[in-house]
């Protein structure tokens, strides 16, 4: 399963991908007297992808907080939040034993 990229995480990649593009256009711009064709494709591919990453931010509707009092909690082993029923499985507790003495 895809995981879902959010508004924040769209942002910091738009970013990244942005500061990669002025690195690359540096750097083309400063071998400019020397053309070279794979720099200028690195430089064109990482302004492309800034650019892909920037209109993704846009496009990604805010992250909504969910409201804790719309939906009971869900419990997946046990669906009893309180129970006052003592387990039959656990062992009953030893006033004696040496983690509960504190001397």
């Amino acid at each position: 399963m895809k995981k879902k990229i959010t508004k924040k995480g769209y942002r910091v990649l738009a970013v990244v991908w942005a500061l990669a593009a002025a690195s690359m256009a540096v750097a083309f711009v400063r071998r400019l007297p020397q053309f070279s064709l794979p720099l200028f494709l690195l430089a064109a591919l990482s302004v492309l992808i800034a650019a892909n990453f920037w209109q993704s931010f846009r496009r990604t509707p805010e992250e909504t907080v969910p409201d804790l009092f719309s939906a009971p909690p869900r419990f997946s082993d046990n669906p009893v939040l309180f129970d006052d029923i003592p387990d039959p499985h656990t062992k009953p507790f030893n006033k004696n034993s040496e983690e509960n003495t504190h001397e």
